[in-house]
C-alpha cells in the first residue's frame, strides 16, 4: 500500500501543477450531467470504448468508484492562446492524460488496485476501435472521463483549493482512486 505523501510527492515530480487527496465518499456527482455526453459535442459518444454508453450509465460509474477509499485529484494549467481551439485544447489534454498514465505506469507495483478517470475521452489509439465494431486494443488501458462519470468537477476544485476558471490558460484534471 502506498503512503499518500510519497503519492503526492511522486504526482509533483511527474510535473502536475497542484495535486491533493481527499476521501472518495467527497466527490459530488450529478447523473444529470449525462446528458453533455448524450449530446455528443465532442463526437465520441457511442464512439469510444471510454464513452457512454459503453461505460456505463450514471449510477454504474458512480458505483465503480465507490469501491475505493481515496482519490488522488491531479490537475495541470497550462497556458493557452484560444480556449475554443479544438486542436489546440485537445493537444493539452492528451498531454495531462500522458502524464496521468505516466504516473500510474511509475507507481504500478505499489497501486494493488486502481481506477483512473482521465479528462476527456481515451485518446491512446488515434482511432477507436469501437467506430469499426472491434474489440478494444488495450482493454487494460480504457479510463473514462471526469464527465461520463457525472463528477461535479467545479465542486471538486473548490474542496482542493484548485482553480477551476483560468485567464489565459487551461486546467484539467484527472483522478486517480485507490484504497
Amino acid at each position: 500500500m502506498i503512503q499518500e505523501e510519497e503519492l503526492l510527492k511522486k504526482a509533483k515530480e511527474a510535473g502536475f501543477d497542484n495535486c491533493r487527496i481527499l476521501p472518495a465518499g467527497e466527490l459530488s456527482f450529478d447523473h444529470s450531467l449525462r446528458k453533455y455526453c448524450e449530446i455528443n459535442y465532442c463526437g465520441n459518444y457511442g464512439n469510444n470504448y471510454s464513452c457512454p454508453p459503453e461505460c456505463g450509465t450514471p449510477e454504474e460509474m458512480e458505483e465503480k468508484t465507490g469501491k475505493f477509499s481515496r482519490v488522488l485529484v491531479l490537475q495541470t494549467i497550462t497556458p493557452v492562446h484560444d480556449i475554443a481551439d479544438d486542436r489546440e485544447t485537445r493537444e493539452i489534454k492528451h498531454r495531462h492524460n500522458q502524464m496521468t498514465w505516466g504516473l500510474i505506469d511509475g507507481l504500478s507495483e505499489k497501486l494493488e488496485n486502481f481506477l483512473p478517470a482521465m479528462a476527456g475521452p481515451c485518446q491512446i489509439c488515434k482511432d477507436c476501435e469501437k467506430k469499426d465494431g472491434k474489440p478494444c486494443s488495450f482493454p487494460e488501458r480504457i479510463a473514462s472521463c471526469l464527465s461520463a462519470y457525472c463528477i461535479q468537477v467545479d465542486k471538486l476544485a473548490e474542496k482542493c483549493d484548485m482553480p477551476y476558471w483560468c485567464q489565459g490558460e487551461v486546467a484539467f484534471f484527472s483522478l486517480l482512486f485507490f484504497s
